[in-house]
């Protein structure tokens, strides 16, 4: 009985430990494209995206947008444009044509760019 205890005190710290690695863990590009699929690409993606600004790829989003350059800035979630619209700070408030993502969703990129927007 002693063992099974020590076994499950064991287990149940190995998958806080885990847990607390996952959050973590920063965001990469793989958790924050599924956001831009759903919500951005529509307006920012091949020949007709709004103000030059592509976000169909990682270094399209890097490479920011060709009227106004980078809207991205790693490490700097307050001083990058697409985060600033995104929390609607600056206007027009990103998704133009959609809902306000969650305060979550703002959450995540604003840790990817605070973490240096890491790809993978």
């Amino acid at each position: 009985m002693q063992r099974t205890f020590v076994a499950l005190l064991l287990l149940g710290t190995m998958q806080a430990a885990a847990a607390a690695e996952a959050v973590d863990k920063p965001p990469t590009w793989a958790d924050i494209n599924p956001i831009v699929t759903k919500h951005c690409v529509m307006c920012h993606s091949a020949q007709g995206a709004g103000r030059g600004l592509r976000l169909d790829s990682y270094a399209l989003a890097l490479a920011g947008s060709s009227r106004d350059g980078p809207v991205l800035l790693p490490g700097d979630p307050d001083g990058s444009e697409l985060i600033r619209r995104l929390k609607g700070i600056s206007t027009p408030r990103m998704p133009f044509l959609s809902y306000p993502l969650t305060d979550e969703e703002i959450a995540l990129f604003v840790r990817w760019v605070e973490a240096g927007m890491p790809e993978r």
